[in-house]
């Protein structure tokens, strides 16, 4: 052991000097589950019958509630107990423990974020030509309806087919002292079987996106990874409602370093509703009752979020 920890040392001053995300200490899982009063249900996952933390061996990805759920570096399995990063224990499993108590404002101000706009048309469906930016825009007023109903001011980054510049959206959500920033999209991908539903929060200092290696220095901190403990929160809250809701696959929550959430002063998150390149989700992302349960949806997630939190 004294070995492992030589090299898991020498590996982290070697991220460091080369300003990648690096591996920190390792911690155990059993020794999660012991200090926050949990038992361990197999080798690879602890928690109760209704509240299960699952994991897998060389991936960066868990389960919390079957919902899947975004690590920064793999889970190992070493000698027959299971292993996670420190940073991983830090921002995406004690945020989730059913002890942890998440003390920040109660949601007054709301920012909502229709992705693209004017020339910028996002992704376009082949089917029938539906066009992203539209259909955000339209999301974003039904769920503004919901929200104002329920008593919290919302903020529109737009309110017409107008392009945005993507840092003046954060812009519009810090002057307006929003304590919650949503960002809605639709997806597209080359292959027309891609499908469901995937949210993602800024990428947490020090460690690497979702898709691909973070280019960012080990050290650097955007202003938005003040939250990244309630991102975690917020990504489990909406990204699970909109699954049980819509029934639609879940694609997890996931990180990303996109621009929108950077320099948020609050929560936030990018949501992509489904895939305008599949033909069946396409048909349905065109109904407009499938897009009142998305909107539903994201609210009874930000309701969820809001009910967790205390000042």
């Amino acid at each position: 052991m004294r070995k492992i920890k030589h090299l898991i040392f020498a590996s982290a001053i070697w991220g460091i000097v080369c300003g990648t995300a690096c591996r920190a200490e390792e911690i155990p899982l059993i020794k999660i589950a012991k200090t926050s009063g949990l038992q361990m249900l197999s080798a690879n996952s602890f928690g109760t019958k209704s509240i299960v933390f699952a994991f897998k061996d060389n991936s960066r990805v868990f389960t919390f509630k079957k919902v899947l759920m975004p690590l920064g570096f793999s889970a190992i399995k070493r000698y027959g107990r299971y292993y996670v990063d420190s940073s991983d224990y830090k921002y995406h499993i004690q945020p989730l423990l059913p002890t942890t108590k998440h003390h920040h404002k109660k949601l007054k101000i709301i920012a909502l974020d229709a992705g693209h706009g004017g020339e910028d048309n996002g992704a376009t469906a082949q089917w029938d030509k539906l066009q992203e930016k539209f259909l955000t825009m339209d999301v974003c007023l039904r769920l503004a309806k919901l929200l104002e109903k329920r008593g919290y001011r919302v903020v529109l980054t737009r309110s017409q087919d107008k392009k945005v510049p993507l840092p003046e959206r954060t812009q519009i959500a810090n002057r307006a002292k929003a304590n919650l920033f949503v960002s809605i999209h639709f997806n597209s991908a080359p292959s027309a079987s891609a499908s469901g539903i995937e949210t993602f929060t800024l990428t947490p200092s020090t460690q690497a996106s979702s898709y691909q290696v973070s280019s960012r220095n080990a050290h650097e901190n955007f202003a938005g990874n003040t939250f990244d403990s309630l991102n975690t929160v917020l990504g489990y809250c909406l990204q699970s409602s909109l699954t049980e809701i819509t029934s639609a696959i879940d694609r997890g929550v996931k990180h990303s370093t996109f621009v929108v959430l950077r320099d948020l002063k609050c929560p936030g998150i990018l949501v992509e509703c489904g895939f305008l390149s599949n033909r069946e989700e396409c048909k349905k992302i065109a109904s407009s009752a499938y897009r009142d349960t998305l909107a539903q949806s994201i609210f009874d997630g930000i309701v969820k979020f809001d009910n967790l939190l205390s000042d």
